[in-house]
């Protein structure tokens, strides 16, 4: 049985997303109104399901569990990460724009503005750093921080 997670999130929208999301019911209408109101119904709350269940679907889960850092479909073991970096604000948009270095590996979520940013020190991985979105940026630095110091089980 596996331990619950030290940290756990999906990068899922925002809850004004999909809000907004909700004028494609009166534009389905409008197309389809003339056809059948009914289907035109039908067609816009399948729509509208459907892209929400694909935004659910498709954001990406950071999780830390058993030393090892997954992000997305990507996963890597803790004691080949450097220090854990939070960045939120000023910090967080300089390394999106400046700071960008298509080495490392990005998990970026677009309505997310903080980040983490946490170095590779395998010497034979090319990657040079995780860079990750997340809406808790500090509980995931200190996840993977412990995750880095915790305990390995020896191979005996």
């Amino acid at each position: 049985m596996n331990p619950a997670p030290s940290y756990r999130e999906r990068l899922t929208p925002p809850w004004w997303m999909l809000l907004l999301l909700l004028l494609i019911v009166p534009a389905s209408l409008l197309v389809f109104l003339p056809v059948n109101i009914g289907v035109g119904a039908a067609v816009a709350i399948g729509l509208y399901a459907a892209i929400v269940a694909a935004l659910w679907l498709g954001a990406p889960v950071v999780e830390v569990q058993d030393g090892v850092l997954r992000a997305g479909r990507a996963r890597i073991d803790a004691v080949h990460l450097g220090a854990a970096d939070a960045l939120e604000g000023a910090d967080a948009t300089a390394a999106m724009r400046a700071g960008w270095d298509p080495t490392d590996h990005h998990v970026i979520s677009p309505w997310t503005k903080s980040l983490v940013r946490v170095a590779v020190e395998d010497q034979t991985d090319p990657t040079g750093a995780w860079v990750i979105s997340s809406r808790r940026p500090q509980r995931l630095a200190a996840a993977i921080q412990d995750a880095r110091s915790a305990p390995r089980p020896s191979a005996d």
